[in-house]
């Protein structure tokens, strides 16, 4: 894909996502999982399993939510942050800094960043680096 096709792709996905989901903390959560997801170069399917099965886990807490389009979604994001990094890192965190200031939606986000380093079963010095960036983005410590 050529660049202008790739940010194109990157920013049409972002724009996607903006559109069908509003809730601040459902964006954050979604935001952090991509970015450690494709820290490493990849989307592996055990990282998509695993964003599905937290969404399911919480999905009375996020309510209401169809776990299909967010999935859906989350698979577009990860496609459009490979192809485009630049882009998608700026949106993903200002996505997560929405939320800077709320204890317990800092909490959520930085706990699904940690669920993405572990759902490959590998941490990676880029996925830690990663889990840096995004609690920075939120003002607060990482564990």
């Amino acid at each position: 894909m050529a660049f202008q096709e790739e940010a194109a792709y990157a920013l049409a996905s972002w724009e996607r996502f903006d559109a069908a989901i509003s809730d601040e903390l459902l964006l954050a959560i979604t935001s952090a999982f991509v970015l450690v997801a494709v820290a490493d170069g990849d989307l592996a399917r055990s990282e998509i399993d695993r964003f599905t099965a937290l969404l399911r886990a919480h999905a009375k807490a996020l309510a209401p939510l169809d776990i299909d389009r967010v999935d859906h979604l989350f698979r577009d994001l990860g496609g459009a942050l490979l192809s485009e990094p630049t882009i998608g890192r700026q949106r993903a965190l200002a996505c997560i800094s929405a939320v800077e200031g709320n204890p317990v939606h800092c909490e959520l986000v930085r706990s699904a960043a940690e669920i993405a380093l572990a759902a490959d079963n590998r941490e990676l010095a880029a996925e830690r680096e990663v889990l840096g960036e995004i609690c920075d983005a939120m003002g607060i410590a990482q564990r």
